[in-house]
């Protein structure tokens, strides 16, 4: 998963370019020196948006070579010109796949518990628990988990 755009709402995008413009000395900041600091494209809209755009293809990696893909961004915008839903991966096997679109908001204030619900594992009792999130979580060592959902399958 990577990011590809943020979009800004017209006061958010004039917040980050007065901070930006203050620490680096000058007076002012051009769209194309935000976006080329920030390493992604900036849209500006007049709704309240303020959201980062992340892209993920799947499956990742190869079903048939298990590599995993390189080159994400031209992949990506490969994938996304040629409609034809075939992902090419770096050994040069297509297979069928899909693209994945996230909306992440930035500023969207998150509450972060600092107790964690789960210490020890419901299935084996092992106090070894790999959190990924406040309630996404599971266990080193047995195949317990928080009912978290496969993004691909591996074939042995």
């Amino acid at each position: 998963m990577i990011p590809t755009e943020i979009v800004l709402s017209s006061g958010s995008y004039a917040q980050i370019a007065s901070e930006l413009s203050e620490r680096l000395g000058s007076p002012g900041i051009s769209h194309l020196q935000l976006a080329h600091h920030l390493a992604l494209t900036v849209s500006i809209q007049q709704e309240n948006t303020d959201l980062v755009i992340l892209k993920e293809l799947i499956p990742n990696p190869c079903p048939i070579c298990h590599h995993r893909l390189t080159f994400l961004r031209e992949t990506i915008e490969r994938f996304e010109n040629e409609g034809s839903c075939s992902i090419r991966c770096p050994m040069g096997h297509r297979y069928q796949g899909e693209l994945k679109v996230y909306y992440l908001n930035i500023f969207e204030e998150n509450d972060i518990e600092l107790e964690k619900p789960v210490k020890k594992c419901p299935d084996c009792g092992s106090k070894n628990i790999q959190y990924l999130g406040p309630k996404v979580m599971f266990c080193l060592d047995c195949d317990w988990d928080s009912g978290m959902e496969p993004r691909y399958q591996i074939h042995r």
